[in-house]
């Protein structure tokens, strides 16, 4: 049995992507017999019920927007020192065996231990997010794990002579379930009976790319196409889509909806047909992706960073597309809303992919043997 931490200052403070690979991540590893312990800010986010035996700790720190704005990247490395200097003194007390970090913001962490410590350090990448000195600091991590070759080769580029062990993240297949068509919530929704509702859930950013599926109701392709489609989130992008629908002219069949909690997805997935995910960034993996495909649910994304390796480019899950062409996206809605038993034998499919490849036991066990455990 090893002694194992968690550290990022925001599992307790916001949902997302990386919150949820470390939330899930710690209860496998619990599950497998380890000591495990996450360290998290002073923050309303509340650990998941079915956590386990798993220990959560909380410290203040300075939030990112009191910091001064000199970058992102330099407020959110001034958040998770600040975070640092409550947190230490518990972590040392911990005496852990292994401490696992998932931004280049966290880096210095092995550099404030004594040198005695016996804490061996592990970077799990969810993407880029790199600053300055990221690569002096690294020097000191002993694994470096990668969601997707894609994000190796990332890894490999930025800090050279380490080469990442590929673990990718995962799906939690037996709460992202195939489902009866949800009828009542497609009503609910406003989507007539005879749409093709696709779906989006996700940070409302520019490179999600929700841009290029507004334009895309607006081609040719799917003038004559009862399709809807609904985005899921919030996020700075939100009023800009809102402006698009209705310069284009396609705002009644747009539904922009309110984040919903993240175990309650499987139910909006359950009423859309089809998840649309043109990302215009270099994604580094997509987990909402994958939790689409483990609903049963075909997918179109793009052509653009790890999403072929979630999905497959063989077009038996899902399609993809080039980022950024509306043309060929309003195309690929259009051959899967026009072939319902087509959508159904790419869910079929998309689900088995997803169980052979990408369950949060696979990536524990990835991990662990990563790390020699």
């Amino acid at each position: 049995m090893a002694r194992i931490a968690f550290i990022d200052v925001t599992v307790t403070v916001s949902y997302g992507g990386l919150q949820t690979v470390v939330w899930k991540l710690a209860e496998v590893l619990a599950r497998a017999g380890h000591d495990v312990t996450v360290f998290g800010g002073a923050g309303s986010v509340a650990p998941p019920k079915a956590l386990g035996n798993v220990t959560v700790r909380t410290f203040p720190f300075t939030p990112r927007e009191r910091v001064p704005d000199l970058g992102s990247r330099f407020q959110r490395t001034v958040e998770r020192m600040t975070f640092a200097r409550h947190a230490r003194a518990a972590f040392l007390q911990g005496d852990f065996d292994w401490a696992v970090v998932d931004k280049p913001f966290d880096f210095f962490w092995p550099w404030i231990l004594p040198k005695q410590s016996k804490t061996r350090f592990a970077f799990i990448s969810g993407g880029t997010d790199f600053i300055a000195f990221d690569r002096m600091l690294s020097k000191r991590l002993d694994v470096l794990l990668s969601c997707s070759y894609f994000n190796a080769w990332q890894l490999r580029t930025r800090y050279r002579k380490r080469y990442p062990v590929v673990v990718y993240n995962g799906v939690d297949v037996n709460q992202f379930t195939p489902r009866p068509l949800a009828t009542p919530l497609r009503a609910q929704l406003g989507v007539p009976a005879d749409a093709t509702l696709f779906a989006f859930a996700g940070r409302l950013v520019g490179w999600k790319g929700m841009s290029v599926a507004v334009r895309a109701l607006a081609e040719p392709a799917l003038r004559d196409v009862p399709a809807r489609l609904l985005i899921i989130g919030e996020g700075p992008d939100k009023a800009n889509l809102k402006q698009l629908a209705h310069s284009l002219g396609v705002a009644d069949r747009v539904l922009l909806h309110d984040p919903v909690a993240h175990d309650l997805l499987p139910e909006y997935y359950a009423a859309a047909d089809v998840g649309v995910f043109p990302s215009i960034g270099d994604e580094a993996f997509g987990i909402t992706i994958a939790e689409a495909m483990s609903c049963t649910k075909p997918v179109i994304g793009s052509y653009i960073g790890g999403i072929p390796e979630v999905i497959g480019n063989e077009g038996q899950c899902g399609l993809l597309v080039p980022p950024g062409d509306a043309k060929a996206l309003a195309e690929a809605m259009r051959a899967l809303a026009r072939d319902p038993a087509r959508r159904a034998v790419m869910g079929v499919a998309a689900r088995a992919r997803i169980e052979q490849h990408y369950t949060w036991e696979l990536v524990g066990q990835r991990m662990l043997a990563a790390m020699g455990l």
